[in-house]
């Protein structure tokens, strides 16, 4: 990137409005969306990817599944929308007829086709997703892709794996298929294509592609850990390369479902990537920053995301989500809609909705209104008459040609901050440039452009004041790219990309002084013919700056702690028999050989818990619970922690773990709320043999019980998370747990383990 001063006559777009000038923009009203924007077309669209078509549709596509109930399963699904609020239904990206069968398995094995990515590469879409067969024989876990000329398909399988088959190590000694599934595409600046993937068993790597983005060309990098994320979304922005993830453990529960969205960043595309306290997100104890979790309204399962950027500028998590209170499609299949949350960037990174999370109701949606909105699916109308240009037809709709240098000039008049894109290719042959030119003080102009003689990406300004970036080697000039400029308060930014989607090949970063502008936008090609599509020019959207503040807990309440000093207090009592002593100013708590959990296997008599009535309202209970983990791989999933607990199949936990060989503190429910017992978990970070955890209860409006979850790995710095619910009713009794290491019978040689809890206390 680099960064250029102009001098004090070229000045560029000013908030003010030229005089007589009537801003297309300043009348349009604020559009309103509800989650999920998928409800008026199906109940189910899981693990969604998006892109913007060059017909000025966005395009998303989602996991296999059923629609509704009694519907037949969709073999991957696609929708569009013109605004990204009002969604309609496509069609499936394959049929019966037209899936992949070369896997080797029977005619009649279950395949099954999952959270596909979506991009423009070298002229074609492509999509890439998660081909699995379990049975029989050796499970199939690949990343394949098929093609289209169009973002609706007809989808063409290229009949080969992106990423084969892997294996990794589960204990020491036993290897298992590894999980490639979730992939993600990233081109990096010099052009290098790069693939990211993976889930529970083997964790997220990343690995080269091969120039056309068809084939793995490298040695995987592992990112995290074997169990804790999967879904990766990259993001390259600002100098760093951010690595969306959700969390492993409650993407399919239904209303127990968490799947929160963390993120780290790196300046490196292969990592590692750090979380905003420098916590690697690789490792048994690896860290993540909160992006967006449950939040204690009805939507759970907020994860495995994408971003959208309306025209405005703003960013959009795409992401699914269940309603809690109504969480099926049929049986026990999850109702994952389409959700939108807004992206905001505070102090260098992302956080949903400033950090309130996804809304509930009626919300202030994207921003699509424009001065400029053409994807020449008409004629020419809205630009001036000019020699040498007409309208031409390919396989995505209409475009703008030019055979002439003569520029295209907009009807419109814009001012402002904006936000300018346009879609452009240059015809065959040598040399040319073509681009964007927006207007500047006066009648002067500013104009952005590809240009295949020098190799480079320009800007131009007043007096020829050119300051350029280089195109990578092997760029396609005769295939489409987007340049992108934005202009806010004395800088201008342009980037070009192939779709838009914060994978920049070449940035310029300009800063200019301000001054009264408005004028017309122009589209130019000079020196050889060249094509134009899907221009939009709007107001750039004025971004959020402030986060919502972390939640106050008070001072301690004696009367509702236990510092554990000599006997447990009165106001402590056990729901079945003790399993704890109070000793050397501490409580030890051997992790029972029993569980809670319904989905796990459940001994004859269920675990014993240290339980205690709590005050009513806003409170916070804390403790600090040592397991001396070590670097030992214990059967089952021995934790401990703090719960609130209705009853055995209702109730939320916050415990110190380890599944294998990752660490983490699952923040848990299980709840019979829709019918059947359901069980979902978030794996926290970072964590240690020793952590600090939190619940803050509070009461909703419905009179239901919330609990937000915070973690600290030396008691000074915590991180707060997501939001699980209770029911309304009594307020539940608070307590410790410990439980669910693997049963004697199984492992009759396996050593206990005892967690030690230090204090008990109460914030009010």
């Amino acid at each position: 990137m680099k960064i250029v001063s102009f001098g004090s006559a070229l000045v560029l777009l000013a908030g003010l409005l030229a005089p007589g000038t009537v801003s297309a923009q300043e009348d349009d009203a604020v559009s309103t969306y509800t989650n999920p924007v998928s409800a008026g077309f199906t109940e189910n669209f899981a693990d969604p990817t998006i892109i913007r078509g060059h017909d000025g549709f966005w395009y998303a596509y989602g996991t296999n599944g059923k629609r509704y109930e009694g519907d037949v399963k969709q073999n991957m699904m696609i929708s569009k929308s013109a605004d990204l609020i009002d969604w309609e239904w496509v069609g499936p990206v394959f049929t019966p007829e037209t899936i992949p069968t070369y896997d080797g398995k029977p005619p009649g094995a279950n395949r099954q086709f999952w959270a596909p990515e979506i991009a423009y590469l070298d002229g074609r879409y492509v999509l890439y997703y998660s081909y699995v067969v379990q049975a029989p024989g050796t499970p199939w876990r690949t990343i394949a892709a098929a093609t289209a000329e169009h973002p609706a398909g007809p989808w063409t399988d290229t009949g080969e794996v992106v990423v084969g088959n892997e294996t990794w190590e589960v204990r020491p000694g036993v290897t298992e298929i590894r999980n490639n599934i979730d992939p993600e595409l990233l081109t990096a600046p010099d052009g290098t294509r790069y693939m990211y993937y993976g889930s529970v068993q083997g964790g997220v790597r990343v690995v080269e592609l091969s120039a056309d983005g068809l084939h793995a060309d490298g040695e995987p990098v592992q990112l995290t850990d074997a169990h804790r994320y999967e879904a990766p979304y990259v993001v390259n922005r600002d100098g760093f390369y951010y690595l969306f993830l959700s969390v492993i453990g409650g993407c399919c529960a239904g209303a127990a479902s968490g799947y929160p969205i963390m993120v780290g960043r790196s300046t490196d595309p292969t990592g590692p990537f750090l979380d905003r306290d420098g916590h690697s997100l690789n490792g048994p104890q690896g860290g993540g920053t909160p992006v967006l979790a449950p939040n204690g309204n009805e939507f759970v399962s907020t994860g495995h995301n994408a971003i959208a950027t309306d025209l405005s500028g703003q960013d959009w998590i795409v992401s699914h989500a269940i309603d809690r209170f109504d969480p099926y499609v049929s049986g026990t299949e999850s109702a994952r809609g389409l959700a939108l949350t807004r992206l905001d960037w505070i102090d260098g990174w992302p956080i949903g909705n400033g950090g309130a999370g996804m809304p509930s109701g009626p919300t202030e949606g994207p921003d699509n209104n424009a001065f400029i909105s053409d994807a020449f699916e008409g004629d020419l109308s809205g630009w001036m008459s000019a020699d040498g240009w007409a309208k031409s037809e390919g396989p995505t709709g209409g475009y703008a040609h030019a055979d002439s240098d003569a520029p295209l000039t907009s009807i419109a008049v814009v001012n402002g901050d904006l936000r300018v894109r346009a879609l452009v290719r240059l015809a065959g042959g040598g040399g040319g440039e073509a681009g964007i030119s927006i207007p500047a003080q006066g009648r002067h102009s500013l104009t952005a452009s590809i240009d295949r003689e020098s190799a480079q990406l320009t800007v131009k300004g007043q007096g020829n004041r050119t300051t350029t970036a280089p195109l990578p080697v092997g760029f396609n000039y005769e295939t489409w790219h987007e340049i992108e400029i934005v202009v806010s308060d004395g800088s201008l930014r342009v980037a070009v990309s192939e779709s838009g989607q914060y994978d920049p090949v070449a940035e310029v970063t300009l800063r200019v002084p301000n001054g009264v502008r408005s004028g017309q936008v122009a589209l130019q090609a000079k020196g050889i013919g060249a094509d134009f599509d899907d221009v939009t020019v709007a107001r750039l959207f004025t971004p959020e700056t402030d986060r919502v503040p972390d939640p106050m807990i008070g001072a301690i309440d004696s009367a509702y702690s236990d510092e554990f000093e000599g006997e447990l207090a009165e106001d402590w009592s056990w729901l079945r028999e003790p399993a704890a002593t109070v000793d050397d100013g501490g409580l030890d708590f051997e992790i029972q050989r029993s569980t809670l959990i319904n989905q796990r296997p459940q001994a004859d008599i269920l675990p014993s818990l240290l339980l205690r009535d709590m005050p009513p309202g806003t409170w916070t209970a804390e403790t600090k619970v040592t397991i001396p983990f070590g670097d030992s791989i214990p059967y089952g999933w021995p934790q401990a922690g703090l719960i609130a607990y209705t009853d055995d199949d209702e109730w939320v936990e916050l415990a110190y773990t380890t599944r294998e060989s990752r660490r983490f503190t699952a923040f848990a429910k299980e709840t019979a709320s829709a019918g059947t017992v359901a069980y979902g978990h978030a794996a926290l970070g970072p964590s240690r043999d020793t952590m600090w955890l939190r619940l803050q209860h509070t009461v909703g409006e419905n009179g239901e019980h919330l609990y937000r979850a915070a973690v600290s790995i030396d008691g000074e710095q915590w991180t707060w998370h997501g939001t699980r619910t209770l029911p309304a009713g009594p307020q539940p009794k608070v307590g410790l747990v410990a439980q669910d290491l693997a049963q004697l019978s199984a492992q009759p040689g396996q050593a206990s383990i005892s967690a030690q809890f230090e204090w008990f206390r109460t914030y009010r």
